[in-house]
């Protein structure tokens, strides 16, 4: 779906670096396109700039089909005999000898590159690089950038040294500009833009504070992306949907925290919150100190805390204790639920019931609560997926 734009300020899409991460901004831009959200300037570092610069080409589609057939070998020189367990100790003696060489990524730019296009297109695409000699930030929207040299300056840009050789411009050796500006808001803020949405990937670099002083809305992820140098098809498929959900959610298309959680069209996390609330007030009747284990659970986890006045409510906050024990019991994130599917799935995902390990506090059978009480504040993530058991017994699934 292509969206009108209306008159207003310029929307800017800033795509930060990250090596093999930055498979999740293809999802990102898949879920922008469904949304109808098409931006007018795209400003990349590193492998986001590699990202927007097919974007800007209108080539989503190759990007998708790139990242999920990308292998290191189709990236970097390395040999065909490596094992991913051998990679940490080859990269240390390739730091050592001066960088790898990136022909292959050089041959697929070459492939997937058409500058003309870039030139051309109604997104204007910018990015940044890192001059070798003086450490200083360059800043290239596409104006800038010499006609013919637009594969030099998306080489120089991704030349995550020292893992990787520097690029040499006409005599100037530059590279990846994630080690002067990793999220290059301040480009597009000087490109014309009057909003900001930018995709972060907690790549390697510096990651400058936001001083444009402009509306900006940051995309990034609540899972482990993966190294930076592992190219891999299974993980690329794994953070396309997670940036695809991700943005959903930004966009109130999804709830949730760490999963795509779909709309509830029933009552089931209304009572499946009010029954956790109540469950809770109950273990700390028995053991007062208890709730501060459960938002220690929660603060640990990077979920939100509940709040007053309406705990109940279809919120992340509600969705929160669910979500944190299916990621507890390691429930894959690379599919969308309902609240309901999501729970299913959490009790499905254990033999022996963790609840069983706090009769005492769960149920006020006879037991120790002191040693219930130090193994929950020992793994408070254990207590709350307990906790979160024991409530959908109460709660009807089918």
């Amino acid at each position: 779906m292509q969206q009108t734009r209306k008159p207003g300020p310029q929307r800017a899409l800033v795509l930060a670096g990250g090596g093999a991460k930055g498979s999740y901004q293809v999802g990102v831009w898949q879920a922008l396109q469904e949304l109808g959200w098409t931006p007018d300037i795209i400003t990349g570092a590193s492998v986001g700039a590699l990202n927007g610069c097919l974007f800007t080409m209108g080539k989503s589609k190759e990007a998708e089909d790139l990242w999920r057939r990308l292998e290191i070998h189709d990236v970097l020189e390395v040999p065909d005999s490596l094992k991913p367990e051998e990679l940490n100790n080859f990269f240390l003696d390739v730091v050592r000898s001066g960088g790898l060489n990136v022909e292959p990524l050089a041959e697929t730019i070459d492939r997937l590159i058409d500058e003309d296009a870039v030139r051309r297109s109604p997104i204007r695409f910018g990015l940044v690089m890192t001059e070798l000699g003086t450490m200083r930030r360059v800043q290239c929207p596409v104006e800038k950038i010499p006609e013919g040299r637009m594969k030099d300056y998306l080489l120089g840009s991704s030349a995550c040294f020292p893992a990787l050789r520097p690029r040499e411009i006409d005599g100037v050796k530059y590279i990846d500009g994630g080690w002067r500006d990793n999220m290059p808001l301040d480009l597009a803020a000087a490109m014309g833009a009057g909003e900001l949405l930018a995709v972060d990937v907690n790549g390697v670099g510096i990651t400058r504070p936001n001083t444009t002083g402009l509306p900006t809305r940051i995309i990034r992820s609540h899972w482990n992306l993966g190294p930076t140098l592992d190219f891999a098809p299974e993980r690329a498929a794994r953070n396309i949907a997670l940036g695809y959900f991700d943005t959903m959610r930004l966009f109130d298309r999804m709830g949730g925290t760490a999963y795509g959680i779909l709309p509830d069209s029933s009552a089931f996390l209304k009572n499946f919150a009010e029954r956790y609330q109540l469950r809770l007030a109950e273990v700390a009747a028995r053991s007062p100190a208890i709730d501060l284990v459960e938002k220690t659970a929660r603060q640990l986890a990077n979920y939100p805390a509940p709040f007053a006045p309406n705990p109940s409510a279809p919120t992340a906050a509600a969705l929160a204790p669910l979500e944190l024990a299916a990621e507890h019991l390691n429930v894959p994130a690379d599919m969308p639920y309902t609240p309901k599917l999501l729970a299913a799935t959490v009790m499905g995902s254990f033999e022996k019931d963790p609840a069983d390990r706090f009769p005492a506090l769960l149920d006020g059978k006879d037991g120790s609560l002191v040693a219930e009480k130090a193994m929950a504040a020992a793994a408070p993530e254990e207590f709350v997926t307990a906790l979160v058991s024991r409530t959908l017994a109460d709660v009807p699934l089918f």
